[in-house]
């Protein structure tokens, strides 16, 4: 993306599983830097930097669009916009520790954000769907 143009303040990316050696030497070719996710945490172990709370309007989530109306658009949910979905959410529901959410929509979509915080917050467990839509029904009960 940022060879084509886009994406020209990206600097860094970090990655949970491995990258092809030739991957992140083009990533450095055009000005990123790949990071191994667990690299980055113990960078952080005993640091003395302070570590800094996130604010309410920083970007935790970037929200991606279906691209129904053209190209899939990012769209930036700040800390505040997620918890008082979660609070809106959480005043009209009664959850608790006993409770399980089946996680069935694809990660980027906001109402899948917002349930896995709901539910992180409140205790309860999440279940994840096979992959098969035909056999969310079947995942249900297995859950």
């Amino acid at each position: 993306m940022k060879k084509s143009g886009l994406a020209q303040s990206l600097r860094a990316l970090i990655t949970y599983d491995a990258v092809d050696d030739e991957v992140v030497e083009l990533a450095k070719s055009v000005g990123v830097d790949v990071h191994k996710y667990a690299d980055v945490i113990l960078a952080g172990v005993g640091s003395d930097e302070e570590f800094r709370k996130a604010k309410f309007d920083d970007f935790p989530i970037f929200s991606y669009t279906s691209g129904t109306t053209g190209d899939s658009k990012g769209v930036k949910l700040t800390h505040k916009n997620l918890l008082s979905s979660c609070q809106a959410i959480m005043t009209s529901f009664d959850f608790n520790s006993e409770d399980v959410m089946i996680s069935y929509l694809p990660y980027p979509h906001s109402f899948e954000q917002v349930m896995t915080t709901v539910t992180c917050i409140s205790g309860s467990k999440i279940g994840y769907y096979s992959g098969d839509p035909v056999r969310l029904t079947e995942d249900c009960q297995v859950l």
